[in-house]
């Protein structure tokens, strides 16, 4: 039998590799946001609040690790909804799509 509908099989699959690719760059955005909390408070800190002192410019300095930790849930919670969002529209296409060759294929035994 022959495939159709070329377009939407590539779109399905845009679909799922962008899933993907959302999910990795959701989990690197959680450590990132973990680390430099972490780095932010320890490292960075001393050093722009002196840069704050010196320029009479106000600045928020750290935030501390828990509110880098619960940065980090969040970006996790909000990035897997949205990649997995995105990866079922993938595979809803390509279930629409088998729907499609199952019933043709139905219609010509017949």
């Amino acid at each position: 039998m022959q495939k159709r509908f070329g377009v939407l099989r590539f779109i399905g699959g845009f679909y799922k590799v962008v899933g993907i690719i959302v999910a990795v760059l959701t989990i690197l955005s959680s450590i990132g946001m973990c680390a430099t909390s972490v780095l932010g408070t320890t490292l960075l800190g001393g050093a722009l609040q002196q840069f704050s002192n010196g320029s009479g410019i106000p600045m928020m300095v750290g935030g501390g690790v828990v509110a880098g930790i619960i940065g980090g849930l969040f970006i996790i919670l909000f990035g897997a909804i949205v990649a997995l969002a995105l990866y079922a529209l993938g595979e809803l296409i390509f279930l629409l799509i088998a729907v499609e060759e199952n019933t043709r294929a139905g219609a010509i035994r017949q």
